[in-house]
């Protein structure tokens, strides 16, 4: 199976963000509450940090933007807070 493979991002803050909007793309951009498994989103990511993927999860969690289960976690799913964190950082679209 032919992915496109990306860097992860070194900065935190840039990391969780490009973990939320793997959650999003992972799950075809469905509404909040549909869950991705864990392993598929770090494909995404272009990452094999499973600790590095962990930790976000936990700390996107505690700020709301998203729910996991077990642990450590196997599926994850954005909060509405979430998806409106994924959809504020996109960028505009160019004027028609």
């Amino acid at each position: 199976m032919a992915t496109q493979e990306t860097v992860p991002p070194h900065n935190p803050a840039q990391f969780l963000l490009a973990l939320l909007t793997a959650v999003r793309q992972v799950t075809g951009g469905r509404p909040a509450g549909s869950w991705a498994k864990v392993d598929k989103v770090r494909e995404k990511l272009g990452t094999t940090n499973r600790d590095a993927v962990d930790a976000a999860i936990r700390l996107s969690v505690a700020r709301n933007w998203m729910r996991s289960d077990g642990d450590p976690p196997s599926s994850i799913t954005l909060t509405v807070d979430g998806v409106k964190k994924v959809e504020a950082a996109r960028p505009a679209a160019p004027p028609a």
